[in-house]
C-alpha cells in the first residue's frame, strides 16, 4: 500500500521537477551549491511526512429496520502541514469490507472547522475508499478536515456465541504521528439494551494486547477513549459485546457453499471434462484406423506405400527423409557414399533407375537440387535452404494420403458432447460465482476467480475438441494395419539382422573410384527406421536439418492429450497455489475480544491515512 500511495505522490506533487532536479546533479556536485533565489521553496517529495495536531473521531451505531449494523461516523482531523509546498491535503482509506461482508462505505461530506466544503475525490484501491482531499492548491500549518461517512454490518456475531463491535479506530499503517487522540463510540437504545458490560480497549503496534482506558456514560450508551502521543503506526482498537443475536448478519457472512463452493468444483469439473475430450479424440482417432482389425505379418512393401507417405498414415513415425533416402537408395535411384567426413555421407544420383511413385520424384528433385554436374549433391549441415526443402517434401506426403483417400478430416461427435457438458458447468459454476459476487459475499471471490479461470481454459479446449481431426479412412485403415503386419514381421524375424548388417556402421561398403558406396539393399529397412527400429541411420541423416525440422516449441506437441492433461493439471495447480486476500484494510477476527483476548489492530475498520 505504502508503494503505491508513494508513486501517486510523487505524481502529483511534481515528479518532472524532481528529475530535473536529479539531472541537474552532476553539474552540482562540480560546483558550490547556489542559493536558493529569493521566495524559493524546495520541492518535496515525501507528502506523508507531516502530524496530525489532533484527531477527533465519533462512531454512531445502531441497527437499521432489517436489524442491520449501520454506522456513522464524523471525524475531524487536524493536520500539521510544514511551511512548504508539499501538501495539498490529506488522503483518508475507508476499508470497504468486513469478514466477507461488503461495508458499503460512503462519504456525505468533507468540510472545514467552519462548515465550508472541501473540495475531494474517491477512488478504490486495495480494498479501500480512498478519500483524496483538496485541489491543486497548496496547504500550510494546521489545517482541519471533517469527514462525514456511513458504514454497515460493522458488527460480528463473534465465535465466542456474542455479537460484538471490534473496531480499529486508528489505521495502523499511517506514517503520522498523532499528538492528541479522542474518540467517542455511541450506541442506539436497542443496542444499548442488549450490551453484556464486557468491552475492552487495546492501545499500541498490530498485535499489541496491551489495555487502554474506556470512559462509559451514566447509561452505558457511550464510550470514550482518549491517547496522547501517539507514534506512527500505534492504533486504538475497541470491543464492545452484545447480547446473541442483537443485530442480523448479512447473507455474506453465512455459510453458503452453492456461491463460495460450488463455482469451484465446477471449474474443476469442467477441466476434468475437457481432458477427458480430448481423450475422446485421441480414441476416435485410434478407431479409426481399424479395418479388420487383425494385423498379419508382411515381408514387402508396395511401390505405392514410399515412405513419405506411410509417415503420414502411421501416428508416430520418424522422420520419413532418411527412410525416403534409403527407400531410393535400395531402389537403386540412388548410391550413397562416404564423404571427406565419414560421418557426412554424400548422394549419388544413378540414372535408369524405377522411379515407382510420384513422391519419389519429387523427392529425388529435392535431393539432387543442388547436385554438381556429375549429380552428386552434399548433405549440408547447416543449410537452412535444404532443410525447407526437406520439410516441404514431408509435407507434400501428408497432402498426398489426404489426395490418395487414405487420409480426411472429421470431428468426433464424442468428444464434441463431452466438452459441450463441461461448457455448460462452467457456464452454471460461473452464474452461481456472478450471483455471490453480486450479493456482496466477499467469500465468493475466490471461487469465483477459479471458474472464471476454468472457464477460460474450458473454452479454450474447445477449439480443439470441436475440430475437424485428421483420421484415416477405411483405405488407410486397410494399409495402416497392412504397414503393422510389415513391422510385426521386421520385429519378429528380421530386427536383428537389419541392425547388424545393414545399420549405417554395420553395412559393407565398396570400393568405386575415389569412393566408399555404402552397399544397402534390405526393402525393409526404410519402414524399420519409420517404426524406429533402426536408429542408426535416422540420426545421422537427419542431424543436416532437424533444427528446421523440429522447430522451436513452447513446451511439446500440444495435439496430444497427455500433454493436454499437463497444461490443464499445471494451471489448475497455479490457480490452488494463488493465494487470494480478500480486500481489507487491517486483520479482521470473529474470535472475540471484548471480555479479553484481543489486540490491537484485531477488529474492522482502520483502513489508511496519508498525505496528498
Amino acid at each position: 500500500m505504502a508503494a503505491s500511495r508513494l508513486a501517486h505522490v510523487l505524481v502529483t506533487t511534481g515528479l518532472a521537477a524532481a528529475a530535473l532536479l536529479m539531472s541537474a546533479a552532476p553539474a552540482a556536485a562540480a560546483a558550490p551549491p547556489a542559493a536558493p533565489a529569493s521566495g524559493a521553496t524546495a520541492v518535496r517529495a515525501d507528502v506523508d511526512d507531516f502530524a496530525y495536531a489532533s484527531w477527533d473521531a465519533r462512531y454512531e451505531v445502531g441497527l437499521d429496520d432489517d436489524g442491520r449494523a449501520r454506522m456513522h461516523v464524523t471525524e475531524t482531523l487536524t493536520a500539521r502541514f510544514p511551511d512548504t509546498d508539499q501538501n495539498k491535503g490529506i488522503v483518508r482509506g475507508l476499508p470497504t469490507s468486513y469478514e466477507n461482508a461488503w461495508l458499503d462505505p460512503r462519504v456525505l461530506s468533507v468540510t472545514d472547522e467552519t462548515g465550508a466544503d472541501v473540495p475531494y475525490e474517491t477512488e478504490n484501491e486495495d480494498g479501500l475508499l480512498l478519500v483524496l482531499t483538496g485541489d491543486d492548491d497548496y496547504v500550510r500549518g494546521l489545517t482541519t478536515y471533517v469527514i462525514e461517512y456511513e458504514m454497515r454490518d460493522v458488527i460480528l456475531a463473534a465465535d465466542s456465541g456474542v455479537d460484538e463491535f471490534y473496531w480499529d479506530l486508528l489505521p495502523l499503517d499511517s506514517t503520522q504521528r498523532i499528538e492528541a487522540f479522542h474518540a467517542e463510540v455511541a450506541f442506539d437504545e436497542a443496542m444499548t439494551d442488549r450490551m453484556t458490560g464486557d468491552a475492552r480497549c487495546y492501545a499500541g503496534y498490530q498485535g499489541s494486547t496491551d489495555e487502554c482506558d474506556l470512559i462509559a456514560s451514566s447509561d452505558g450508551s457511550q464510550l470514550s477513549v482518549e491517547a496522547t502521543e501517539l507514534s506512527p503506526g500505534e492504533g486504538i482498537t475497541i470491543a464492545v459485546g452484545f447480547e446473541s443475536n442483537t443485530v442480523a448478519q448479512p447473507s455474506a457472512r453465512q455459510p453458503n457453499p452453492v456461491t463460495d463452493t460450488v463455482p469451484a468444483v465446477a471449474a474443476l469439473g469442467g477441466l476434468a471434462l475437457s481432458v477427458a475430450s480430448w481423450f475422446t479424440v485421441s480414441a476416435f482417432k485410434r478407431n479409426r484406423r481399424k479395418a479388420s482389425g487383425i494385423i498379419v505379418a508382411q515381408y514387402d512393401v508396395p511401390d505405392s506405400l514410399p515412405p513419405l507417405l506411410a509417415a503420414a498414415i502411421v501416428p508416430g513415425a520418424k522422420d520419413p527423409i532418411p527412410a525416403e533416402i534409403i527407400h531410393l537408395a535400395v531402389r537403386g535411384t540412388l548410391r550413397i557414399e562416404e564423404g571427406t567426413d565419414a560421418e557426412q555421407p554424400r548422394l549419388r544420383r544413378l540414372p535408369g533407375g524405377r522411379i515407382p511413385d510420384q513422391l519419389d520424384v519429387e523427392a529425388l528433385d529435392a535431393l539432387f537440387a543442388g547436385a554438381d554436374s556429375a549429380g552428386v549433391a552434399e548433405l549440408p549441415h547447416a543449410s537452412e535452404e535444404f532443410a525447407a526443402r526437406m520439410k516441404t517434401l514431408s509435407q507434400h506426403g501428408i497432402e498426398a494420403a489426404a489426395s490418395r483417400g487414405l487420409t480426411t478430416k472429421a470431428r468426433s461427435r464424442g468428444a464434441m458432447i463431452v466438452q459441450w457438458c463441461a461448457i455448460g458447468i462452467v457456464l452454471v459454476g460461473f452464474a452461481l460465482g456472478m450471483s455471490g459476487i453480486i450479493a456482496g459475499r466477499v467469500s465468493a471471490i475466490p471461487a469465483f476467480v477459479a471458474i472464471a479461470f476454468g472457464a477460460f481454459l474450458v473454452f479454450l479446449s474447445s477449439f480443439y475438441s470441436f475440430s475437424r481431426h485428421t483420421v484415416l479412412s477405411a483405405e488407410g485403415a486397410r494399409q495402416y494395419e497392412y504397414l503393422m503386419g510389415v513391422r510385426e514381421f521386421i520385429r519378429v524375424a528380421d530386427a536383428d539382422r537389419l541392425q547388424m548388417l545393414q545399420s549405417y556402421s554395420g553395412a559393407e561398403r565398396r570400393q568405386d573410384g575415389s569412393a566408399n558406396v555404402i552397399v544397402v539393399y534390405e526393402r525393409l529397412l526404410p519402414y524399420a527406421m519409420l517404426f524406429g527400429m533402426e536408429n542408426e541411420w535416422g540420426a545421422l541423416l537427419e542431424q543436416v536439418y532437424a533444427f528446421e525440422q523440429r522447430g522451436a516449441t513452447w513446451i511439446g506437441d500440444p495435439s496430444t492429450p497427455f500433454v493436454h492433461g499437463q497444461l490443464i493439471a499445471f494451471a489448475a495447480s497455479s490457480q490452488a497455489s494463488a493465494t487470494y486476500s480478500a480486500p481489507s484494510a487491517s486483520s479482521s477476527s470473529s474470535a472475540g475480544g471484548s471480555f479479553g483476548g484481543g489486540f490491537s489492530g484485531g477488529g474492522g475498520g482502520g483502513g489508511f491515512s496519508g498525505g496528498r
